[in-house]
């Protein structure tokens, strides 16, 4: 079956969006969904190599862990991790990150990528996706004020860039509250799209009870 001219079994789900949109939130809500449908879920990052490999200087200069520290913490080491994402980036067309997590692609779950960031070079972060069967769902987060929805805006260069880009690519794009309570509807509306897009394809995701919004059940072959 087809999504955007790519074949596709939809079990690789890229998750873009702005620092702060709630990626890693987003990626819990369907995850708890898909595991709760008989599904087994692999989290994935680009950046956990990074994270990895800037560990050992970031620890000795400036006594922060990027692989476990606060968000306050990261953002003071954000310049580092950005720098060595973008030389690493500039020097292999966008490729080493993508790297990084194709061997860790399983064929038995559903791969959710929560830090799809990047569209600059040819098959970058969210062509590799689609072009490999998966989809790219984009996130913008909002906040409520005297009735208006503030949304959080780019947090440096590279999202200046990349953000629209990846907005206008993605299969699937909202935006949702910062208010939790309020989040459930923007995801039971994901999944009617997915249960749609599915339906659609007659195609498999290694379910063995329904989603939600459907009440087919496809089973894994």
């Amino acid at each position: 079956m087809e999504l955007n001219g790519t074949r596709t079994n939809l079990n690789l789900i890229g998750i873009a969006g702005v620092a702060g949109s709630g990626k890693d939130t987003f990626a819990r809500v369907i995850a708890k969904v898909f595991e709760d449908s008989g599904a087994e879920v692999n989290y994935l990052s680009f950046a956990a190599k990074l994270k990895s490999e800037v560990a050992g200087i970031s620890k000795k200069i400036y006594d922060i862990d990027p692989t476990d520290c606060s968000r306050d913490e990261k953002n003071l080491i954000r310049p580092l991790l950005l720098a060595h994402g973008a030389i690493m980036r500039e020097k292999t067309a966008g490729q080493y990150w993508i790297n990084s997590v194709k061997s860790l692609i399983s064929d038995d779950k559903i791969n959710i990528i929560t830090d799809v960031r990047f569209c600059e070079y040819e098959c970058d972060e969210v062509d590799w996706i689609q072009s490999s069967g998966g989809i790219v769902v984009h996130i913008t987060r909002f906040f409520e004020e005297n009735g208006q929805r503030i949304y959080i805006l780019p947090d440096n260069e590279y999202e200046r860039r990349n953000d629209k880009i990846l907005k206008n690519k993605a299969n699937y794009s909202f935006s949702w509250p910062t208010d939790v309570s309020k989040q459930k509807k923007y995801s039971d509306k994901f999944f009617k799209w997915l249960v749609k897009t599915i339906c659609t394809m007659r195609t498999c995701i290694f379910f063995r009870n329904p989603l939600p919004c459907s009440r087919i059940c496809f089973s894994k072959r």
